[in-house]
């Protein structure tokens, strides 16, 4: 057997430059892992940091609980009255359910609330749900009295957030 090459050297048919091919395959291969990566990041990204249920601008935050991760309840104050609160949910997409004779409810024009009540009494409960990335969120607000003239209205948002990106439907909005 005559062997004349160098054995640091490969044989010429191994020290073939890439093909088009090889180059094209890797393109793609690189676009696509892009392209289900931007998606798998936007899931991640909304797992790590769910977005807040709407609240409105003046608030002052009275507590917070948490019983599972998504499931959360918030006690707030605020200068607004509670009738502007509860426009403010609706005009966020909320259906809101009023007690009667109260900010323009049943059996009343009212836009206001009377001069005289009592503090953390019941006004009004409003529901709404949205969605972002491939979740859902249903939230829950209770509007009641606040304590005094500076904190005219408390109210209370719960929400949850559904893993699997359907909120079920609310009985009580049957």
């Amino acid at each position: 057997m005559n062997n004349t090459g160098s054995l640091d050297q490969p044989p010429e048919d191994a020290r073939r430059p890439l093909s088009w091919v090889w180059l094209l395959l890797g393109g793609v291969t690189i676009v696509v892992a892009l392209a289900i990566g931007v998606q798998v990041i936007g899931v991640l990204y909304a797992i790590a940091f769910p977005p807040a249920p709407p609240v409105p601008d003046i608030w002052r935050v009275v507590s917070h609980t948490s019983t599972d991760y998504g499931v959360d309840d918030w006690l707030y104050t605020s200068v607004l009255s509670a009738c502007e609160l509860i426009r403010y949910y609706q005009d966020n997409g909320a259906t809101c359910r009023l007690a009667p004779v109260s900010c323009g409810g049943e059996n009343t024009s009212q836009t206001s609330l009377p001069g005289d009540f009592v503090a953390g009494q019941h006004i009004g409960r409003c529901y709404g749900e949205s969605k972002f990335s491939i979740f859902a969120q249903g939230w829950q607000v209770n509007i009641a009295y606040g304590p005094n003239e500076q904190e005219k209205t408390q109210f209370r948002v719960t929400r949850e957030i559904f893993w699997t990106g359907e909120v079920p439907p609310r009985p009580e909005l049957e």
